[in-house]
């Protein structure tokens, strides 16, 4: 029988989570404006130097699926010391690259580390709860990966400028160091129960792997055959679901699909950031091209979104605990909708106008993904924990990438005022969806 952890192990497993949620966000918000220094310096097309980022999404989606299954097997403690350990190699190769395609490469290794951190981080804290304060922990955790959003960009403006963007890979490798540190002095020791009962799936692991790749891949605005690739990724992904229903111990087991809880909280987190990577996409043209304002201006501008929810996700998690995720989840979604179809009625409106927006968006996914998150987690039986993370962050990534891929069909089809005003319809979608939700994070079944 396991032993609850103390509320110093409890906090002490928080901090090291929260801190693993921040470099992950840091490393894509420092890296996406270092994108012009790095494509100056290496004599490379904005084009070109676009695969720094995407390779490391791209890892990170693949893999997350992956990472979760082998914190269930070999441990969430060991899986995120190691992935510390990875992404500080790859940040240090990074800041040492030569060539593009040697950055390209050694970004591969930051996402592999960066989906081990993903994958497992909220396990830890979904561990270290009991279930009646599991929102307000991971919506803590979140709010650090909006804070890593919010000053990325500033802080990584600063490193280029002053020192260069090799000095923004060194930083990447520090936190790596130092997050291994941190998570082999906090962290408490694995259970003595042992695992060997469960095992490691590796042809489902390859088969999601490739079928997720080619699936992100065909979603890319400047894909080359995005046909043919879709269909190699239905036919990769199919041979995998056909893969997992027999094999004894899957990637990604049916039976957790099986829980509505799970499944519409799995359903409403990849909704969540199609609608956010619509306007993410959409609104940067819109401001800079269409409106005219310098990109800093601009970036200044869409901080309010990320600031916003960096306050209000622990303050959900909170509200859940005590009084349910419906409510906060219904409103999150809500507001989403008020604050798209405030964008969508005044495409021309004041700066004022569009930071109200974007703050009410901040304030939706705020109340949105504590809730939501701890729904996952609450749903997932203890020895899939690091399963429901990863599903929970493939989902998420998935939606990153489908919001993208809307975005721009629908600003080529309907304008940014008919993207906004999509957008909106999917965030209500989402809300009815949140509707049948248990009234209480705690009384969602574990299996």
């Amino acid at each position: 029988m396991d032993v609850p952890p103390s509320p110093a192990d409890r906090r002490a497993a928080l901090a090291v989570a929260c801190f693993g949620a921040f470099v992950a966000a840091l490393s894509t918000s420092l890296v996406a404006i270092s994108a012009p220094s790095v494509a100056r310096d290496l004599g490379v097309t904005p084009a070109a130097v676009s695969w720094v980022l995407t390779a490391y999404l791209l890892t990170v989606s693949a893999l997350l699926a992956t990472a979760g299954r082998l914190g269930d097997v070999l441990g969430s403690r060991r899986v995120y010391m190691a992935g510390f350990g990875v992404y500080g190699l790859g940040g240090l190769a990074c800041a040492l690259a030569p060539s593009l395609g040697a950055l390209v490469a050694a970004r591969v290794v930051q996402g592999i580390g960066s989906a081990m951190l993903m994958a497992t981080g909220p396990a830890i804290v979904a561990r270290a709860f009991p279930p009646e304060q599991r929102a307000r922990g991971l919506g803590t955790q979140l709010a650090f990966t909006y804070v890593g959003l919010t000053i990325g960009p500033t802080l990584g403006g600063l490193l280029v400028s002053s020192l260069g963007w090799h000095a923004v890979f060194a930083t990447n490798a520090v936190a790596g160091l130092v997050g291994a540190v941190l998570a082999a002095r906090s962290l408490p020791r694995p259970e003595a129960k042992a695992t060997a009962a469960l095992r490691f799936d590796p042809m489902g692991s390859l088969l999601l792997a490739v079928g997720l790749t080619a699936l992100l891949l065909a979603l890319r605005k400047d894909a080359t055959a995005p046909i043919p690739t879709a269909l190699v990724a239905v036919a990769v992904l199919v041979a995998f679901g056909v893969h997992e229903a027999r094999h004894p111990s899957p990637i990604l087991p049916v039976t957790l699909l099986r829980v509505p809880a799970f499944t519409s909280s799995l359903v409403g987190a990849m909704l969540l950031y199609v609608v956010l990577f619509v306007v993410a996409y959409a609104l940067p043209f819109h401001l800079q091209v269409a409106r005219g304002l310098a990109p800093a201006r601009a970036g200044l501008l869409m901080t309010a979104q990320p600031a916003v929810m960096a306050v209000t996700a622990p303050l959900s998690g909170l509200l859940a605990d005590r009084f349910g995720a419906r409510l906060p989840s219904i409103v999150g979604m809500g507001t989403i909708a008020g604050g798209l179809t405030l964008l969508a009625a005044a495409p021309a409106a004041t700066s004022v106008v569009v930071a109200v927006s974007l703050a009410l968006l901040g304030l939706g996914a705020g109340l949105y993904v504590a809730p939501n998150n701890a729904a996952i987690m609450g749903a997932a039986p203890r020895e899939r924990q690091g399963t429901a993370a990863a599903m929970a962050a493939t989902a998420r990534n998935v939606g990153m990438a489908c919001g993208i891929a809307l975005s721009v069909a629908a600003d080529a089809r309907l304008g940014f005022a008919g993207s906004m005003a999509l957008a909106a319809g999917i965030a209500l979608v989402a809300a009815l969806l949140a509707l049948g939700r248990r009234t209480r994070v705690s009384e969602t079944r574990m299996l």
